[in-house]
């Protein structure tokens, strides 16, 4: 499999509340014909401004190692995959 491609595609002033401004760092990744964008968001009065883009990297990391460990039970062995291949009733072309 090839890597994935990480960049930071928009940081932008999210609308909302005035009191309580926050921004909106959004990353896009893409690989092959995956592509999505993730949102991040962060306080204003949280972080200094060349600290963003630190705190949305790290962010980021986060949410992928929950999604991780929230989906490891979905994992497939080597041996199930034949296996499902194998039950599959399609024609082969």
């Amino acid at each position: 499999m090839s890597k994935f491609k990480i960049k930071m595609a928009r940081i932008e002033l999210a609308s909302g509340r005035q009191a309580d401004p926050q921004v909106c760092i959004t990353f896009q990744i893409d690989r092959g014909t995956t592509n999505f964008h993730v949102p991040i968001l962060l306080r204003v009065g949280d972080y200094d401004d060349t600290e963003m883009a630190q705190v949305a990297r790290n962010t980021l990391h986060r949410i992928f190692v929950e999604l991780a460990a929230q989906t490891r039970d979905w994992e497939l062995s080597a041996k199930e995959l034949r296996r499902l291949s194998g039950m599959n009733i399609r024609k082969r072309k």
